[in-house]
């Protein structure tokens, strides 16, 4: 089963695609990912999350198109953002697979909620904010 979301984003391709392969920022912007860590060097990561431990194995990236990453020990298989250009936005796609429709269906509002914050993120950066000053919860809160 596939979740997908989607959002528009004023902001380069590469903004965008820079913030998702950044594992040093993700806890910065992502609502669901709280810690991460190197489990095996350069090839496996381990994420605490809001919806349980996730193992990532494996990933594909084209730079500035998007970026996949697959897990175990988690209720998706893989989970990725494609990106694409439209004049001065970029519509951003969240997708996920998974083997539950009834977990597919609880995760449309995770997505939405992940894409708002990526797009509160990018929108801070484009305003020339610090990633060390921004607060996701802050902005979570008044969406």
């Amino acid at each position: 089963m596939r979740m997908e979301k989607k959002i528009e984003i004023k902001s380069s391709p590469k903004r965008i695609y820079d913030i998702l392969i950044d594992a040093e920022i993700i806890t910065k912007w992502n609502p669901g990912v709280n810690e991460i860590t190197e489990k095996k060097e350069g090839e496996e990561f381990f994420l605490k999350s809001s919806i349980g431990d996730i193992l990532i194995v494996g990933w594909e990236q084209v730079e500035n198109e998007s970026a996949t990453w697959h897990m175990k020990n988690s209720t998706m298989n893989s989970l990725g953002y494609v990106l694409q250009p439209k004049g001065d936005i970029v519509e951003t796609t969240l997708w996920a697979d998974m083997d539950s429709e009834k977990l597919a269906k609880g995760y449309e509002k995770v997505g939405e909620l992940t894409l708002k914050c990526l797009k509160n993120f990018v929108d801070f950066l484009e305003e020339g904010g610090d990633p060390e000053d921004f607060d996701k919860k802050k902005l979570i809160v008044s969406q």
